[in-house]
């Protein structure tokens, strides 16, 4: 995934349930590891970031457009 795509997370887990409470709408920030993680920033609230997050514990909502 790109950084810009917007995603939704379905698996909560690894530290990660505090995020469960918030608007699940991710913006991709960064990637690491050739894509296996990836860096997030809540849409509603970009003062939320996720640091870190395995790929498949994600989907796919809007795609970044790029020329």
């Amino acid at each position: 995934m790109d950084i810009g795509t917007i995603i939704e997370i379905h698996t909560f887990d690894d530290g990660n349930q505090r995020y469960k409470a918030f608007n699940n709408k991710w913006k991709i920030i960064d990637t690491m590891f050739n894509g296996g993680k990836l860096k997030l920033m809540n849409c509603e609230n970009d003062d939320i970031i996720i640091y870190s997050i395995s790929t498949w514990k994600t989907k796919l909502l809007k795609k970044v457009l790029t020329k």
